[in-house]
Formats: C-alpha cells, structure tokens, sequence
C-alpha cells in the first residue's frame, strides 16, 4: 500500500514537472515572440524616420544647388567687375564716362551675398542623433563630407568679406557719396558739374587696386573653388539618395 503511494506521488510529480517546463516553453516563446516583434517595429520606425531624414535632406539639397549656382554666377560677375575697375584705374583716364563707370562699378564691386545653404535636415540629423539612423555607410560619408565643405566654406567667405570691408573703408577716401543720385536705381550724377574722384593721388588710388587684386584673387582662388566642391559633393549626394531611398 506505501509503495503504491509512492509511486502515485512521483507520477504526480512528474506530470507537474511537465506542465512547468511546458509553461516556461509558452513563456519564453511568448516573450521572445513579442520582444523580436518590438524590435521589427523599433527597426520599421527607425527606418521609416531615416526615409524622412533622406527625403527632407533632398529637398534641402536641391535648394542649395540652386543657390550655389546663383552664388557662382554672382562672383563671377563681381570678379568681372573688379577687373574691370582694376583697368579703368591703371589707365587712368579721368574723363566723365571714366569716371561715371567707376561710381557705377563701387556700387556692386565690393558687395558680400554670402552663403545661405539650408541647414533644416542638417541640423536634426547631427543634433537629433539622426545620423545613426542612415544604414547606408557611404551615404554617410557623402552627407559628412558635404559638412565638411559647407564649413570650409563659411569661414573663408569671413575671410574674404573681411577683405572688402577693409577696401569698402578705403572707398569712402576715393568716392563721393554726394555724386549719387539715387543709388537703389544704380544712378550718377552726370550734369555740367559731373562726377569726380576725391583724390587722383596715386599711391591712394593703387592701394585701391591691390585691395582690389587680392579680394578678385580670393574669390578665383578660393571662393569659386569651394562653391565648386560643395556643388559637386551635393549633386553626388543627391544621386545616391535617388537611388537609395527612391525620394523625389
């Protein structure tokens, strides 16, 4: 009878035994279950914000093309400009059409635009923790490098506008305010009485010049060249987020 009852009590046991490790199975695959679910979501979420980052960096890369190219046109033209003030005080032919050219040119000669790229996505995707989200390495390193140049860019644009305020002051020895006659229509005063320089000393006049020359060798130099590196590292980017992320 006692060992009957002992063998009863250990098939009970044993049946118990079972249904624990059979709840503990249910269990674990439940919590597994639900914890590889929440990760496919996390990783659905996180790549769906990436789309959103891509998508709005895009839009914020074609905006910026098409002020760099603005910008270029821009400098170039003012470049254009100062060689041409450049000439006109070498030759130093101080006649009224001389001299009206050049109180024309010192309106636009030594204007600053400067460099107004859009920094909406750029800002999130390095302050938000964005950057973790783009899986893409060489993405990445296109988005870093067209930081890299915006940058280098801004803090030579400094340098260089530095430079004109330097000959903006030198200007205002050479000419006279008095002779324009409405400057937002770019006119001069041209009657009997007609424009005249400040001073024709040459040694002031050629300080001009090389204030000129250095500023028109900064821009050639420098800020032509880095508007060209940014233009280039945007349109790759953009190509490679076309055709990576299907944006539009």
């Amino acid at each position: 009878m006692e060992v009957h009852h002992s063998h009863h009590h250990g098939g009970h046991q044993t049946k118990k035994w079972k249904e624990y490790i059979t709840e503990f199975l249910m269990l674990f695959t439940a919590v597994t279950l639900g914890f590889f679910a929440e990760n496919q979501r996390e990783h659905y979420i996180e790549h769906l914000r990436e789309k959103q980052y891509m998508q709005s960096l895009y839009e914020d890369l074609k905006k910026d093309t098409t002020e760099l190219s603005t910008l270029k046109r821009l400098y170039t033209g003012q470049m254009n400009r100062i060689d041409t003030t450049i000439e006109l005080f070498r030759a130093a032919e101080w006649n009224d059409s001389t001299l009206t050219k050049l109180y024309l040119l010192n309106l636009t000669v030594l204007g600053n635009r400067g460099l107004n790229l859009m920094e909406r996505t750029s800002v999130q995707l390095q302050n938000a923790g964005g950057m973790r989200l783009i899986q893409n390495a060489k993405i990445s390193d296109e988005i870093a490098n067209y930081w890299h140049w915006q940058e280098y860019a801004k803090a030579y644009f400094a340098t260089t506008e530095e430079l004109k305020l330097k000959a903006r002051e030198r200007s205002y020895f050479i000419f006279n305010q008095f002779f324009y006659n409405d400057i937002s229509r770019y006119k001069v005063k041209t009657a009997k009485k007609g424009a005249q320089l400040m001073t024709y000393d040459k040694m002031v006049l050629m300080e001009y010049v090389n204030r000129l020359s250095h500023i028109k060798n900064s821009i050639k130099n420098q800020q032509l060249y880095q508007l060209d590196q940014i233009l280039s590292s945007a349109t790759i980017l953009l190509n490679d987020l076309k055709k990576e992320y299907e944006v539009k």
